[in-house]
């Protein structure tokens, strides 16, 4: 499948498409809420509530800059939106609520993977178990599969998988083979990007630890911090997979809260998108390939 990629346009001309469609993509707007459902948040929503308002253009709200950055969408007619992840910085019920009410007024579908942050509670124990036991509460805004799910959106499939963990599942591999046999175009939106030789030392630079999915020259004191294990046989597939699947032809994240493109395989980049909690959002335009 021939593609031709505009970073600078965010734009991706895909051989055989037929029309031009344009997709919203939000990551990282941290909001920090909680009530009286979650007692143990609440001291939580205070302090990092504080801590993002104090990086957010102009002390905004990071809800008011989530709100803007749908509200963009809205008004240049997406064909979908897509969160993927940490969206919320803890799962608080207050702060879903703030979602469902956001994403229920779209007018186009969506969806929502998570990130590390949106199912963990800083009171809590950070691990797959803690992650497990907060998926119910995704339930109704990912459409019962927080794991992975897919969405079709004129010739183009989009799909989204959980790697919060730094780790993709069996089920979740099976899975994206299953959608990547789609015989049309697709973009998969993860939280955590994949590692790339270009964007390694810029995270680094940034987290001093290579906080990317299948990345090596992580520390032992990192790996303990950020509680990354080994690359699972699953996790290596997963990534053998994309580097060479034809029809794939970009990737979405966030996670490393700064902006990066590059090359994943000739017809496919990856796009790191900047955090919303910065104000920033990406809008993907998909165009026919002349």
């Amino acid at each position: 499948m021939q593609t031709q990629h505009d970073p600078d346009t965010n734009t991706i001309a895909i051989e055989g498409l037929a029309q031009p469609l344009s997709i919203l993509h939000v990551t990282d707007s941290h909001m920090a809420l909680a009530d009286e459902r979650d007692p143990e948040a609440l001291p939580h929503a205070d302090h990092y509530g504080a801590l993002f308002r104090e990086r957010t253009p102009d002390g905004v709200e990071p809800e008011a800059l989530f709100s803007q950055a749908l509200a963009h969408g809205e008004a240049h007619g997406v064909a979908a939106t897509v969160l993927t992840g940490d969206i919320i910085h803890f799962p608080a019920h207050a702060g879903l609520e703030r979602i469902a009410e956001e994403v229920g007024a779209l007018s186009a579908p969506y969806l929502y993977t998570l990130g590390n942050h949106d199912w963990h509670f800083p009171h809590q124990d950070w691990n797959d178990a803690t992650r497990q036991a907060h998926y119910a509460r995704f339930a109704s805004l990912t459409g019962g599969a927080p794991a992975a799910q897919a969405l079709d959106v004129g010739d183009v499939r989009l799909i989204a998988l959980d790697n919060s963990t730094y780790q993709i599942t069996d089920a979740q591999l099976d899975f994206l083979r299953q959608q990547l046999d789609a015989p049309g175009p697709c973009l998969l939106f993860v939280h955590i990007p994949i590692a790339l030789p270009t964007l390694i030392p810029d995270v680094v630079e940034v987290w001093r630890e290579p906080i990317v999915m299948g990345a090596d020259g992580w520390s032992e004191e990192g790996r303990a911090k950020w509680k990354v294990e080994e690359n699972e046989a699953s996790t290596r597939a997963c990534l053998d997979l994309v580097a060479r699947a034809e029809n794939l032809v970009g990737i979405f994240c966030g996670h490393v809260h700064f902006d990066h493109v590059d090359r994943v395989h000739d017809g496919c980049y990856q796009y790191v998108t900047q955090p919303c909690f910065e104000g920033a959002h990406r809008t993907i335009r998909l165009a026919p390939l002349d």
